[in-house]
């Protein structure tokens, strides 16, 4: 028998090896044991991988590659024999539809928030119409929100939590399937995803402060609390206090918060700021907490005078309230002093006092016959909490 076969359609995936015989039945006569040769009839420059084969062969075999994301046609015509009978030559035609072939890729994102990856078709990426993924990941400890995914998806996309104040990545194998005719499964490709820590404080914060002193402060990584480092911080007056000044707003992310306040009162007052926490130079924002700030009172006492006969004793009790000069004296309940003296030749009775007294007196005594003057530095601490100097 001498083999008659008709001309014939085959498609196959970009990549994937293509094995062909014809087969025996309908207008086809295959003999038993035909072989092949074969030539280009119609080349194609989108397909590469092809070849002539002029040595008989007992299958049409190719590995053919589409460069392109559409389906594409390449003719061979096929000349079969069987035994020293040869057939008329017939054309193959070979639709050869995309495959998918993305490179590794990366994205980089926040603690919280989600990375989306839609591979595009351009250049050596191949990325045919309603390309799908699936993926498997390898988990890490330290993140939440990684897992594999085995129901097709238009892209590759999860929310990832960072669980630490460190740069943690996670890694994801991917593989893709054209949209197409044949269905066709490309090779797999990695998609590394760095995930930066964003800060983030569980509770709101306190702090207790003396009037006048400079408040610095910033949270610390642990119990709960994320702080990655360099973490800066803005914050506005979520609650003002009228009587407190020194207050202000940063909209300028700083190293620390830090304020320096004064209480113009003689009770502890409280003023409320929402700081945000910013990392990863700006780029990574947490959400906002509360620092409440109670400033203890400070005593703020003008200078005195007191004037007395030698041997009196003078005794300066400062009275809250007083104004001297225009400024007002703040003196905490419970406030005490202590002193130190410069030393008077001519008089006598003058001492420091290292012990905290309720007022501040001595007795002195003139040992010459022209008045004299005798200063005291006074240092004095209020009673309330905080014993504010």
């Amino acid at each position: 028998p001498t083999p008659e076969i008709a001309n014939e359609t085959i498609a196959a995936c970009s990549n994937a090896p293509i094995t062909y015989t014809a087969t025996n039945g309908g207008s086809n006569i295959v003999p038993i044991n035909t072989t092949y040769t074969w030539t280009i009839k119609t080349d194609n420059a989108n397909i590469t991988g092809k070849n002539a084969q002029a040595t008989a062969q007992s299958t049409f075999t190719q590995t053919l590659r589409n460069t392109t994301n559409t389906p594409k046609d390449i003719v061979y015509t096929l000349t079969p024999k069987s035994g020293t009978c040869t057939g008329t030559p017939f054309d193959l035609t070979v639709t050869v539809n995309p495959t998918p072939e993305i490179q590794n890729t990366t994205a980089v994102i926040c603690s919280g928030d989600a990375f989306n990856i839609s591979p595009a078709n351009a250049g050596a990426t191949i990325v045919p119409a309603n390309t799908t993924y699936t993926w498997a990941v390898i988990p890490n400890a330290n993140v939440t929100g990684e897992a594999n995914e085995a129901a097709a998806q238009t892209s590759i996309s999860q929310t990832l939590i960072n669980n630490t104040n460190t740069v943690q990545t996670v890694t994801y194998t991917v593989t893709p399937k054209s949209g197409l005719a044949g269905n066709c499964v490309g090779a797999t490709f990695q998609v590394v995803v760095t995930v930066n820590p964003k800060p983030s404080v569980n509770t709101a914060q306190s702090r207790v402060v003396c009037s006048n002193s400079t408040l610095t402060y910033s949270v610390t990584n642990g119990g709960g609390n994320i702080i990655p480092s360099g973490t800066r911080y803005t914050w506005t007056i979520q609650s003002d206090n009228t009587d407190i000044t020194g207050q202000t707003e940063e909209p300028i992310s700083r190293t620390n918060f830090t304020q320096t306040l004064k209480n113009k009162t003689i009770d502890p007052q409280t003023i409320v700021y929402s700081i945000t926490p910013v990392s990863n130079n700006g780029a990574c924002i947490g959400a906002p907490y509360l620092l409440t700030v109670q400033v203890n009172p400070t005593p703020e006492i003008a200078a005195k005078t007191a004037v007395i006969c030698s041997e009196g004793t003078f005794t300066v009790s400062p009275v809250d309230a007083v104004v001297v000069n225009g400024v007002r004296d703040i003196v905490p309940a419970n406030t005490t002093y202590i002193w130190t003296v410069v030393d008077n030749p001519l008089v006598t009775g003058e001492a420091e006092e290292t012990n905290f007294q309720a007022t501040i007196s001595q007795t002195l005594t003139n040992t010459s016959n022209t008045a004299q003057t005798v200063v005291y530095t006074v240092t004095p601490r209020s009673g309330a909490t905080g014993n504010c100097f």
